[in-house]
C-alpha cells in the first residue's frame, strides 16, 4: 500500500507510509534530549545576582540548536524508511497501429520437414521477422497444441515477444491433438480484456493464426471461434504451414534413434495441410488465408500481414517510479554532520 503525494509535488509518493507511524516517538525524543540537556547543566552560569541582568550571547540562544538537528536527523531517518519515490511525469501520446495475437500451433505434426529446417522453425523465424516491422502494434502471444494458452498477453516490448517466441518447443504443450479453435477462443479473450496501464484502444484487432491447420482437439470448433471472432469485429488472418503433399513426422524412439511416427497399422503416418476450415475462418471473419509452403513464402506473408491499415489509438506511457531514499539519508548524515561540528566547536559545552 502506497501514500501519493503528487499534492506536494508532482509524481512524489511513498512506499511504504507505515513507517511514519514512527513520527509518534519523536515528543519521546525530544524529552529524552531536555532531561539530557538539563543533566549536563545546560548553560548555566554561576549564582551571582547581577548576571540575570546581562543579556544573552549568541552561544546561550542557540543552544538548542544541536538538540534540534539532531531530532531532524531521526525525522529524515524516518522518512527515508518509508521510501519516497518520484515518478516521471505520465505523457499520452497517439501512436497508429493493430492489437494483434499471434496464435502459433506446437502440436507434433509441426515437426514435419517439408519445409526446412522444419514446420514450427520456419514459422518462428518468420514471427521473430514480423515482429520487427510490427514497432507501433501491441502484439500477443498464444502457443497451442491439444489445448492453448497464453504465453505472452499483448504488449509493446517486442523483445519480451521474439524471446518467448524462441523458446517455443513442440513438447510445451502436453495435451496431444492440435485445438485451432480453442486456441481462437484465448486470442480473443485477450484481445477483448483491457491491458493494464492503457485507457483506450485501438480500433483493429487481429488474430495470426499460423498452423498446419489439421484442427482434431479442443472444446471449441474452429468455426464457432470464428462466429465469435466476428461478432467482437476481430479478423482472424490464418497461415496454412506445410505442403499439401504432406510430410512424415519425425519422432525419437524407444533405443534413441530417429524413425517416423506410425498409424495403427504401422503404416507411415503423413501429415497433410488441411486449408478447408482454416479458408472458411479467414473468410468468416474479414481475413485472409495465406498458404506458406516454405520458409521464404512465411515471411512475405508476414510482411504483407505487418502492412496492415493501422488505426490511430492512444497510449499513455508507464510511470517509471525511482527510488529517493538514498538522497534523504544523504541529507540526514549532511544534517547530523552539522551538529556534530557545532557540539566539538563553537557550541561546545565546557564542563
Amino acid at each position: 500500500m502506497s501514500l501519493d503525494l503528487s499534492a506536494l509535488a508532482p509524481g512524489l509518493r511513498l512506499a511504504q507510509p507505515w513507517a511514519l507511524l514512527m513520527l509518534a516517538l519523536l515528543p519521546a525524543w525530544l524529552w529524552l534530549l531536555h532531561r539530557r540537556m538539563d543533566a549536563d547543566g545546560g548553560w548555566h552560569l554561576p549564582a551571582v545576582a547581577w548576571v540575570g541582568a546581562l543579556p544573552a550571547s549568541p552561544r546561550q540562544r542557540l543552544a538548542w540548536l544541536p538538540n534540534a538537528l539532531r531530532s531532524a536527523v531521526l525525522v529524515l531517518l524516518i522518512i527515508a524508511l518509508a521510501r519516497p519515490q518520484l515518478g516521471r511525469e505520465t505523457q499520452k501520446v497517439r501512436q497508429k497501429g493493430v492489437d494483434i495475437m499471434l496464435a502459433v500451433d506446437v502440436s507434433l505434426s509441426m515437426l514435419a520437414r517439408d519445409i526446412q529446417p522444419n514446420r514450427v522453425e520456419a514459422a518462428k523465424t518468420a514471427v521473430r521477422q514480423f515482429l520487427r516491422k510490427s514497432q507501433t502494434d501491441r502484439v500477443g502471444l498464444v502457443v497451442f497444441g491439444g489445448r492453448a494458452f497464453t504465453l505472452c498477453p499483448l504488449t509493446t516490448d517486442h523483445a519480451v515477444v521474439s524471446d518467448l517466441v524462441e523458446r517455443c518447443r513442440v513438447h510445451m504443450v502436453d495435451a496431444q491433438g492440435t485445438a485451432v479453435g480453442d486456441a481462437l477462443g484465448v486470442c480473443l479473450n485477450r484481445l477483448a480484456t483491457p491491458e493494464e496501464g492503457t485507457e483506450s484502444r485501438t480500433h483493429s484487432r487481429v488474430v495470426v493464426l499460423l498452423t498446419d491447420g489439421e484442427s482434431n482437439a479442443g472444446l471449441i470448433s474452429p468455426s464457432e471461434a470464428a462466429e465469435a471472432a466476428k461478432r467482437a469485429g476481430v479478423r482472424v488472418h490464418c497461415v496454412g504451414v506445410g505442403s499439401l503433399a504432406g510430410a512424415p513426422v519425425p519422432v525419437i524412439m524407444d533405443d534413441g534413434r530417429e524413425g517416423f511416427m506410425t498409424n495403427e497399422d504401422q503404416s507411415l503416418y503423413v501429415t497433410r495441410m488441411e486449408e478447408g476450415e482454416l479458408r472458411d475462418v479467414a473468410r468468416a471473419t474479414g481475413g485472409e488465408y495465406y498458404r506458406a509452403t516454405d520458409a521464404e513464402g512465411l515471411d512475405r506473408i508476414y510482411q504483407r500481414i505487418a502492412r496492415l491499415e493501422k488505426s490511430e489509438f492512444e497510449v499513455t506511457n508507464a510511470v517509471r517510479q525511482e527510488e529517493r531514499f538514498a538522497q534523504v539519508l544523504m541529507l540526514a548524515a549532511l544534517v547530523l554532520l552539522a551538529e556534530l561540528l557545532l557540539r566539538a566547536t563553537w557550541l561546545r559545552v565546557e564542563v
